[in-house]
């Protein structure tokens, strides 16, 4: 779960119209075919460029398990990772399913959407599952 509600902006709305469809844009430089990471700054010359789904596979690149405390006081540990997509690039994220102890060097995801909080503002947000 998110740590709190992500928002939109202009720089922004493209990505979260897409992951409101279930989709992760990637951007794809028309002049060189590159797929890019969609915090891509294309302000420079927007025509460019143009929004394409990832197919949601990816791989483990890294990750790290850091620990937090509920409410109630229980630990808390939360896989989070960078991730390389099907399409080349990398992605900082959540990776669910797996135990935290297990050596996720190389596991195959699958991206998911969530929910970033319960207003009707707050965006879905990718995270990547176990295979």
């Amino acid at each position: 779960m998110a740590i709190m509600p992500v928002r939109r902006d202009n720089e922004t709305a493209a990505f979260f119209d897409g992951t409101s469809r279930g989709q992760f844009l990637l951007i794809r430089d028309l002049t060189t075919g590159e797929l890019l990471d969609p915090r891509h700054d294309t302000s420079s010359d927007r025509s460019r460029y143009e929004h394409v789904p990832a197919s949601g596979r990816a791989t483990v690149v890294s990750w790290s398990v850091p620990h937090s405390r509920t409410p109630d006081g229980e630990t808390l540990r939360t896989v989070v990772g960078i991730v390389q997509l099907h399409e080349g690039p990398w992605w900082w994220t959540e990776i669910r399913g797996f135990d935290p102890d297990e050596d996720l060097a190389g596991a195959t995801v699958r991206l998911a959407f969530e929910r970033s909080g319960p207003g009707p503002g707050d965006e879905s947000i990718p995270v990547f599952i176990k295979q």
